[in-house]
């Protein structure tokens, strides 16, 4: 069983300093972060409350996580980071309901294996630029387990035995 839910984790202080934010950018800051959400509802069947009352007058970049229950304050895993850019027809409440029905193969094996303990948080913003600046650092940095893409084609190569 423990074969099921292996993750790769990228615990890289090379790609952290190679795409660091910048000190001042708020993203940095916990509290400009909105609180955690549990994703799904309590049957995991739809999504939750927070979800679907989520704020429409802005964009901005996304995680979902993984929350452990023996220690939940520490036991969390980012498993994919997005963005939401700011339109007239996008927002951060349409992007996050937008998921539950995404076709992507990778997005559909994280709520399959994972959806009872998923998480959401998500940063606003309006800038579309900065949105977009802010997600290919944090990706690049993270290397999320389901973000297909890395992007700027930032190859991740796999380990090499030294013996």
């Amino acid at each position: 069983d423990n074969e099921k839910y292996i993750l790769t984790y990228y615990h890289n202080p090379h790609r952290w300093i190679d795409n660091l934010l910048d000190i001042n950018n708020p993203i940095r800051n916990i509290e400009n972060w909105s609180n955690e959400i549990k994703y799904l509802n309590d049957q995991n069947d739809d999504v939750s409350e927070g979800i679907k009352n989520l704020p429409k007058n802005h964009g901005g970049i996304y995680i979902f996580y993984l929350k452990g229950i023996n220690l939940p304050f520490a036991e969390n895993y980012i498993l994919y980071i997005g963005r939401c850019q700011y339109t007239i027809n996008q927002n951060i409440n349409k992007r996050a309901n937008e998921y539950l029905k995404d076709e992507r193969i990778e997005i559909k094996r994280m709520f399959r294996k994972w959806k009872e303990y998923l998480y959401y948080r998500y940063y606003p913003d309006t800038d579309n630029e900065k949105i977009r600046s802010n997600e290919v650092k944090l990706i690049r940095a993270i290397v999320p387990e389901y973000n297909e893409e890395i992007p700027d084609n930032i190859e991740i190569q796999d380990s090499v035995p030294a013996f």
